[in-house]
């Protein structure tokens, strides 16, 4: 074995260790922002009945919106939000957004258009576009909520 295989079989093996320790190294900070971004990963069934979240988890009498969590993953969380009259005029920051209407009727606010919505419709929202639900029933209306990547801590923001 030459001088020349010797110092080529270095460079190899240095290559390698570097660029296995760049991975280490972004793997790692994957995992830190990912736990960061989606927070703790509660144990729920793949399979959730919203009919019985809904149950299981009324409107208070003063109470005008309720956000039930559903289920998290890396790469969406889904709620249940319970609507009694109005949401405030609010955007998010980090995710985009996926509406379900499961129950009620009433009109959604997206940035300057207005949308009657009833059971059974699905509205997309991009992050960052000012949006707002207005219940026109006397029950309170609720809708599956999924959000792609899940919200981080500040992203909702209520305009004033």
């Amino acid at each position: 074995m030459g001088i020349v295989d010797i110092r080529a079989g270095e460079m190899i093996s240095m290559i390698l260790h570097r660029w296995l320790t760049f991975l280490v190294l972004i793997a790692a900070a994957s995992a830190a922002s990912a736990a960061d971004w989606v927070g703790p990963m509660p144990a729920v069934p793949a399979r959730q009945s919203l009919d019985a979240l809904l149950r299981a988890n009324p409107l208070g009498r003063d109470q005008n919106i309720r956000v039930i969590p559903v289920q998290r993953g890396v790469h969406t969380t889904q709620v249940l939000v319970q609507v009694r009259d109005r949401e405030p005029a609010h955007y998010h920051a980090d995710s985009d957004i996926t509406v379900l209407i499961v129950r009620g009727q009433g009109v959604i606010h997206i940035a300057d258009k207005q949308f009657p919505v009833k059971e059974g419709d699905v509205m997309f929202i991009p992050r960052k576009v000012v949006h707002y639900f207005v219940n026109r029933a006397k029950q309170p209306a609720a809708a599956l909520v999924i959000y792609s990547p899940p919200p981080g801590p500040r992203d909702r923001v209520v305009l004033p």
